[in-house]
């Protein structure tokens, strides 16, 4: 008996539903382990055997795989499509071209929202609309699906030149915006698989609904279009290969580097974005009086290069201010005459400011004290000093745990970000940590903080240079690297620091790992810990005369690269009173969005000329170049 053809339209549609669900693997498959790539795959296969077994279409459950894909870029493509035509004039020819590619993705996508329509409201579908829209989309028309899709993949990856291709300008752009990076947390290399994901849905947009199309036509019994259905599974299986070759070649230049930019101009809040150093190498005012053992004037300030506070005479300002109970270093002649506004042990600072002009109109809460040059037994003159303090007592906060931190590897768990927290004066390096699953996704619902092995310095059991190290006077540089391997199945799954030469050094623990099944290789037995040794002379990062990192009015970005290092100082004399210790260390979340395991993981300074910057972790998201190297769809 005959179907009627509305009941056969019905039928369509229902077992369209059902079969799309076996293709993706049912109603419980964790969609965060279908990617890009796999769903490519699932299509073509599962869209082609329906045809070929003369069955009808999945739809469904592709459906919300392509949605659940899309969600995360729609929060943040649009800023950065945004941005680019504000940045860009509006008649410029990247500005044209961004404009046409979104055209043609409307024309695109709203056929697919009408396909969607009729699936979901299939009880109240007119007899022939499914029909009707079935031919408007397969007629080979300026606007028709067909040519929209081809007009989409040339657009957005050219045909014979690769620099010229928009895929490629939208990258390039990308990573030298230091706006972008920060705007959107992800890496070069992870914003052109997001770019390339988000192409490459809307393509596959089309192919679902031409193959709906050719198969509703044919169910209505207008003819077999095997042909048709031949040539553009055809030039959808070559625009795959076609886009994945030039993604692979993309990615071979791009960089896998991400670091956290600083929140914006004023928002830098101590304890929140970054902690700092205190007490090591402060600015300290003394008179000379009072450096000297004898309690005499015979010296030189400059004579007082390592020494210690020995007296407090009735004529200086010492019974003011907070006594240097440390080594004084660095000590030289400031002036003979100047008006001192003292800090507090809330601040840390010892002064607010020193002022050397009369005419200077800042106000000073706690009253100016007046430190003034003068003569000693009538003969010899008494300077003022102004030295640098090493004080290591209960209120510098100048310790580095060398502890390790380890991800839970017998969970499948790997890094997949890093910060510095700073706990009862001691800083530490904190690991984030997520599941690993197969093609180098992340259950974003397992990622969670790696609990810190805390301790208190004083305690009797806890060893310097064993648990931690102590900044010092000649131990107080810091190692910039970024330690990463050459071997793509090798992933982060710990890090630590130790000491080298007197510099703190970074070492990061590596795990092998299975792509395809996302599981580590015996992680207890195949994994080694990796530092740089420093095979070549370091060179060393300077900063001059530096004001307070956290009053930048600009972003700061990365200034150091690899095999350097930078030590701790004191901030500006003339613009801090060289009462804080630079760089301050950033102690934001160094994470992509969403989280990524690491290859690598790294030290740097950041910051912006003039001011003493931060120190900052930075992550090497993994090489998707990896899956591109797997057999060809």
């Amino acid at each position: 008996m005959r179907i009627h053809q509305f009941g056969r339209l019905m039928l369509l549609i229902l077992i369209f539903e059902m079969m799309l669900l076996q293709l993706v693997g049912g109603t419980d498959v964790d969609e965060d382990t279908v990617d890009i790539f796999e769903l490519i795959q699932r299509v073509s296969t599962g869209l082609g055997k329906a045809w070929n077994d003369n069955n009808y279409l999945p739809l469904e459950g592709v459906i919300d795989q392509i949605h659940h894909m899309e969600e995360h870029q729609t929060k943040y493509f649009p800023i950065f499509i945004d941005t680019l035509r504000h940045k860009f004039d509006a008649q410029s020819l990247l500005s044209n071209w961004i404009t046409n590619v979104g055209d043609i993705a409307d024309i695109i996508v709203q056929r697919y929202q009408l396909m969607i329509y009729y699936n979901k409201y299939k009880d109240n579908v007119q007899q022939d609309m499914v029909q009707i829209f079935a031919n408007w989309t397969v007629q080979p028309r300026p606007s028709s699906i067909v040519h929209s899709v081809e007009k989409l993949h040339n657009s957005a990856y050219g045909k014979d030149d690769l620099t010229q291709s928009l895929f490629s300008k939208l990258v390039v752009e990308y990573e030298t915006d230091l706006k972008q990076v920060c705007a959107l947390k992800r890496s070069a290399h992870q914003f052109a698989y997001d770019l390339y994901s988000m192409t490459t849905l809307t393509e596959i947009k089309g192919y679902i609904t031409l193959v709906f199309s050719w198969m509703v036509l044919r169910d209505r019994g207008l003819g077999n279009f095997t042909d048709q259905m031949s040539q553009m599974n055809a030039e959808h299986q070559q625009r795959m290969l076609d886009s994945r070759q030039i993604l692979r070649k993309v990615l071979r230049y791009t960089g896998r580097t991400y670091w956290r930019c600083d929140p914006q101009a004023g928002n830098h809040v101590l304890g929140k974005t970054y902690a700092e150093i205190t007490r090591l190498m402060q600015g300290y005012l003394e008179n000379e009086i009072n450096l000297s053992a004898e309690s005499s004037c015979y010296e030189t300030c400059e004579d007082y290069q390592d020494a210690r506070v020995e007296g407090c005479h009735k004529d200086t300002i010492c019974k003011d201010e907070m006594k240097c109970t440390g080594r004084v270093h660095s000590c030289r002649l400031i002036g003979s005459e100047m008006n001192v506004c003292h800090g507090n042990e809330t601040t840390l600072r010892r002064y607010e400011f020193i002022s050397y002009d009369n005419g200077d109109r800042r106000e000073c809460r706690g009253g100016f004290k007046q430190a003034k040059s003068f003569s000693y037994h009538g003969f010899w003159r008494c300077d003022y000093c102004f030295c640098l303090c090493d004080e290591p007592a209960a209120l510098s906060d100048r310790f580095f745990s060398l502890r390790q931190t380890i991800s839970d590897f017998q969970q499948n768990k790997v890094v997949t970000g890093a910060r510095f927290i700073k706990h009862q004066r001691v800083f530490y390096l904190q690991l984030q940590q997520g599941e690993l699953l197969p093609s180098g996704l992340i259950n974003q619902s397992t990622l969670d903080w790696i609990p810190l092995q805390t301790f208190d310095v004083t305690h009797v059991d806890i060893r310097s240079g064993f648990d931690y190290h102590e900044l010092s006077r000649k131990s107080r540089s810091l190692d910039l690297d970024e330690i990463t391997t050459d071997n793509d199945s090798l992933i982060v799954t710990g890090a630590r620091f130790r000491v080298i030469d007197n510099h703190l050094n970074l070492e990061v623990r590596f795990s092998q790992l299975n792509f395809t099944t996302g599981r580590l290789l015996q992680p207890d037995v195949n994994s080694f810990w990796l530092g740089n040794n420093a095979n070549k002379p370091r060179e060393k990062l300077r900063l001059k005369n530096p004001d307070k990192s956290s009053r930048t009015p600009y972003g700061s970005a990365p200034l150091s690269t690899d095999n350097q290092f930078m030590e701790f100082i004191s901030s500006s004399i003339d613009m801090d009173a060289a009462q804080s210790t630079v760089p301050f260390i950033d102690i934001q979340d160094v994470v992509t969005n969403p989280a990524l395991p690491i290859s690598g993981l790294g030290i740097y300074h950041k910051g912006f000329k003039g001011f003493g910057g931060f120190f900052a972790p930075k992550i090497v998201t993994f090489n998707f170049l990896k899956q591109l190297l797997e057999p060809q769809i």
